[in-house]
């Protein structure tokens, strides 16, 4: 890779890792659907241009909306706003990765060897130690939330792999346009306060709001594809695992996150599993997705 290739794709973890510090501020500024809400409405304004007709390939964009929007970016900020840690956030939602190897090989019959297997069960034991961890265990249910999210993407990202001629902006369009609508909907229905966090609304919060939609759904997911065009998947994925470090250190230096060895042991598992499975499945073909997982 070019050495101003290599920095741009450091600039986009940097921008990923920064994303868990934004939408921590910006569900402590906003109720969490609607913040998801107002960042799709965001998303879509920005990238209307691109909003065509689909005809017969709408069904599954749709499908694929529904899970990597609604249900993925839904649960993602009601775990934010109930977790204790931002630094745990950015760890479990690392799991994206062993849920879609699972899946992959469930749904689509893909094999499996035995050390991306190891990176599995490694990624998921290091979350189960960050579980055990006694400041992460007090706000267990929005780390349980997050791994659903993971999920959830997850399965999106299996969809997302049978799509054809849909490209990413289109694609990060459409999922912005049918997710907003439910997404306030459901905010309208069960959240509290929006008028108020609106009104009240200052530069941080405001701030939160368009670095989540430009700089990590559109910049940085367009930056990614941008790369992804250039070069082998094995030269560009890697850099993808610094986010959530960046993620983490961010949190250490912002919120002034203590790190304890458990929780150390567990996102080290973690990650050391991801990067297995990473670097395992580098001959697999890239897929249009919307990045978040690596940095939501």
């Amino acid at each position: 890779m070019h050495i101003q290739h290599i920095a741009f794709a450091i600039c986009i973890a940097l921008v990923w890792g920064f994303t868990f510090i934004a939408a921590k501020a910006g569900v402590t500024a906003f109720p969490p659907l609607w913040f998801t809400g107002l960042r799709f409405v965001l998303v879509a304004l920005l990238l209307s241009f691109y909003i065509r007709p689909l005809g017969a390939r709408l069904r599954p964009v749709l499908l694929v909306a529904a899970t990597a929007g609604v249900i993925h970016y839904g649960l993602f900020y009601l775990g934010i706003r109930l977790a204790g840690q931002v630094s745990a956030i950015a760890i479990t939602v690392q799991l994206v990765s062993p849920f879609s190897l699972l899946l992959a090989a469930l749904m689509l019959q893909e094999h499996i060897g035995w050390r991306r297997i190891l990176g599995m069960a490694l990624a998921f034991a290091g979350v189960v130690v960050l579980g055990f961890d006694p400041v992460i265990f007090r706000h267990i249910d929005g780390l349980g939330l997050v791994m659903l999210a993971a999920m959830s993407m997850s399965l999106a990202l299996i969809l997302m792999r049978r799509l054809r001629n849909v490209g990413v902006l289109e694609l990060q369009a459409w999922i912005a346009l049918v997710s907003a609508p439910p997404i306030l909907l459901l905010s309208l229905l069960l959240e509290r306060g929006q008028m108020a966090a609106m009104l009240g609304a200052d530069w941080i919060g405001i701030g939160a709001v368009a670095f989540t939609a430009v700089g990590a759904s559109i910049l940085g997911q367009g930056g990614w594809y941008y790369l992804l065009q250039r070069y082998p998947v094995s030269q560009v994925t890697p850099f993808g695992l610094l986010a959530p470090v960046t993620g983490v250190l961010f949190a250490v230096l912002i919120y002034d996150e203590a790190l304890s060895l458990r929780f150390l042991a567990g996102g080290s598992l973690t990650m050391i599993g991801v990067a297995i499975i990473t670097l395992r499945s580098r001959n697999v073909p890239p897929v249009a997705t919307t990045g978040e997982h690596r940095h939501s």
